[in-house]
C-alpha cells in the first residue's frame, strides 16, 4: 500500500503529534476544571487551562516541525556531499 510521499515512520510521528496535542488540551482543561471546583472560581480556570493546554500542544507541534525540518536539511546536505543529488 502506497503511503504517498511519507514513510510509515512519518505517519507514526504525525499521529503521535496529534495525540500529544489532544492530550495536552484535555489535561489542561481537566486541571482547570478541578481547580475551579476546589477554589469555586467559576469557569475561569477551566478556560485558562484549556488555553494553556492548547498553547503547550501548539508548542510541541512547532518544536517537532523545526526538528523535522532540520533533519531534512541535514539529509539533503549529506546527499549533496555524497553526490547523490
Amino acid at each position: 500500500m502506497a503511503l504517498g510521499p511519507f514513510s510509515k515512520q512519518d505517519h507514526v510521528e504525525i499521529t503521535s503529534l496529534g495525540i500529544e496535542f489532544a492530550v495536552s488540551v484535555v489535561l489542561g482543561t481537566w486541571a482547570g476544571y478541578v481547580l475551579d471546583g476546589k477554589l469555586g472560581s467559576g469557569p475561569w480556570l477551566l478556560v485558562a487551562g484549556a488555553f494553556a493546554g492548547f498553547a503547550l500542544g501548539f508548542y510541541i507541534i512547532l518544536r517537532a516541525a523545526k526538528n523535522m525540518s532540520r533533519a531534512d536539511a541535514n539529509l539533503k546536505k549529506a546527499e549533496k556531499k555524497d553526490g547523490r543529488s
